[in-house]
């Protein structure tokens, strides 16, 4: 890590204003730091960094706003859909899905969409339990989920049901621009632009939602594939940038 004194009166430092966060979201959010060798330091809930590593910082906090569920302007740094799911009985005759094939994002969707119609599960490992009883409505959510239809209902979503295509289309830009030049400053802002405001629930208009969240998660490797690659290879950030440009190229 670079040597750097955070009360050094002459060294220039970029503040962040992280109040809203919580204690444990500013942890986890120290320890990715350590992780990519960026120098650091707190000032109260003031995080503060060199200038130099202000942009990869930028995307940093990004990328964790999107995975932890930190609204941008959050007023208590709280997670969204943090509610839970009904228990099972425990004389339940259960029926299970393996669903180790599936992806991280589309296993998250079955489980707020489970949640949401009050149907009682968990998971063991990739494997989903259900009710017996509930298991033709089950199928009918996983194919729901496979298909890219399903769309779940949050009523406090602060963008409404729908955002602008105008957010797919940064994301496009960005993987556009960062697949050339990794570090090109232009990309590296829509890429930030879309980070910002992307919600996986909630695809853009006419955008199918399993082709959302894919962008969403590749959006989210790309911002770590360029904070892991700031030392200097940035040969997977180039990958995951194209990536996202090959998915989204067809929409665009």
């Amino acid at each position: 890590m670079t040597d750097w004194n955070l009360n050094d009166p002459d060294a220039v430092r970029v503040l962040y204003d992280l109040s809203a966060w919580n204690f444990e979201q500013q942890a986890e959010l120290s320890a990715e730091m350590a992780d990519a060798d960026i120098p650091h330091g707190w000032i109260d809930t003031e995080l503060a960094v060199p200038e130099e590593f202000e942009s990869i910082t930028d995307v940093l906090l990004a990328r964790l706003e999107l995975r932890l569920g930190i609204a941008a302007g959050d007023s208590d740094g709280s997670a969204v859909d943090s509610y839970e799911p009904a228990e099972l009985a425990a004389d339940a005759k259960l029926t299970e899905f393996d669903l180790g094939d599936w992806e991280d994002y589309e296993r998250s969707l079955v489980s707020d969409s489970l949640v949401g119609a009050n149907i009682a599960f968990r998971w063991e490992g990739d494997v989903l339990l259900v009710a017996t009883s509930d298991e033709a409505d089950v199928d009918d959510i996983l194919d729901e989920v496979e298909s890219g239809d399903l769309i779940p209902i949050n009523d406090d979503d602060e963008y409404g049901d729908e955002l602008p295509f105008d957010t797919l289309n940064s994301f496009f830009l960005a993987g556009e621009r960062l697949r050339r030049e990794p570090r090109d400053k232009q990309g590296l802002e829509r890429l930030l632009e879309a980070l910002k405001v992307a919600n996986a629930g909630r695809p853009p208009r006419g955008v199918e939602l399993g082709v959302w969240r894919r962008s969403c998660q590749l959006a989210e490797e790309l911002g770590d594939a360029l904070i892991n690659g700031a030392g200097g290879d940035l040969e997977d950030a180039t990958r995951v940038a194209n990536d996202l440009h090959d998915l989204l190229r067809p929409l665009i």
